[in-house]
């Protein structure tokens, strides 16, 4: 009940920031691309940061991407002693995002939050750009493994063996919401194999939000989704858990098991990373790696990623760079036959 009650006080908070970013991206503008930096100007780490800085979510509000995203940047914000606003540039698989931040000069002051789902359409070739080089990483310090697969309770369905019965008995019969060239699309390729299955994949929106709305319009049959963007509907029944794609069961959700365990090796896990445009100065995303490490430090901070079952873990620039060039290598192997 403690936490419900938390989390039920996050949304609030998280309602009120929105109005707050809102109200500021309308009186700021990301600085412009082209300018040249004066070479007799103070240091990076000294002056930076000394205005707004503007952070970029490749997803419409309301997801655990944005949600994520607006929780931390409360304590970047802090931590780095200037406001920061969130705005939601979604579209293309991440790509408009991405670009958006890029096209701004590299000064520190436009900052992309993306996760997993962006490399892999790096790893399929889908995006246009290098999440991994075409950008300065800046870290990481939240990752998510309670991505969960749900069945409406009109299925019938009360396990996974139980949908995986029907599926075969039923090929294509079952529909999955499924984003081209993201997580979930990893997710399907997964699935498929480990299952045995055929069902068919549908766009239905690419926010957790979005996908969550026309699961419960009956639109599509099976979703995924982060476990607290999921929660309240399966506490009252209407959404009822097939299994967590996560390698063991979480420890703060003890009682529910993992889609591994039943004997179907379907894992993903969400990385939530920072990246500044190319060229940005090596102090700053260095200074803001260190806001970064003193954030995950905080045990207030880590209480509210707990409380939607997250965890909090940071990364330096070379870890997360390191750790992202070998998930892109590991989904080209993963996605090449559907490609």
């Amino acid at each position: 009940m403690k936490k419900k009650l938390f989390k039920k006080g996050l949304l609030v908070m998280l309602a009120a920031v929105l109005m707050l970013g809102t109200a500021c991206s309308k009186g700021e503008e990301p600085t412009a691309s082209g300018d040249s930096q004066d070479a007799s100007a103070p240091a990076a780490e000294e002056t930076w940061p000394n205005k707004t800085i503007q952070v970029t979510v490749p997803y419409n509000a309301g997801g655990d991407t944005d949600l994520y995203c607006r929780t931390i940047a409360e304590y970047l914000q802090e931590e780095l002693g200037e406001t920061i606003i969130v705005v939601n540039t979604s579209g293309a698989s991440g790509m408009n995002a991405a670009h958006a931040v890029m096209d701004t000069k590299p000064d520190g002051y436009n900052v992309l939050f993306r996760h997993t789902a962006q490399l892999i359409t790096q790893a399929t070739g889908l995006a246009d750009l290098s999440y991994t080089d075409d950008m300065e990483l800046a870290g990481t310090a939240i990752e998510d493994s309670t991505y969960t697969l749900v069945v409406r309770k009109d299925s019938g369905f009360k396990n996974a063996k139980d949908l995986v019965d029907f599926a075969k008995a039923n090929p294509n019969k079952l529909t999955f919401s499924n984003v081209h060239g993201s997580v979930t699309h990893y997710v399907s390729v997964q699935m498929k194999e480990a299952m045995g299955i055929e069902f068919k994949d549908l766009d239905v929106g690419s926010s957790s939000a979005d996908r969550t709305a026309a699961f419960m319009g009956g639109q599509v049959d099976m979703l995924v989704a982060n476990y607290a963007m999921l929660e309240d509907y399966i506490a009252t029944g209407e959404f009822v858990v097939m299994g967590i794609l996560a390698d063991e069961r979480i420890e703060s959700l003890p009682d529910v098991p993992t889609l591994k365990e039943q004997g179907y090796d379907v894992v993903s896990q969400k990385i939530y990373t920072f990246a500044f445009p190319k060229g940005t100065d090596k102090a700053i995303t260095e200074k803001f790696n260190s806001a970064l490490e003193k954030i995950s430090q905080n045990p207030e901070f880590k209480e509210k990623i707990n409380a939607f079952y997250g965890t909090v873990k940071y990364r330096g620039i070379e870890e997360t760079y390191d750790l992202e060039k070998g998930l892109v290598e590991k989904m080209k192997v993963a996605m090449e036959p559907v490609l």
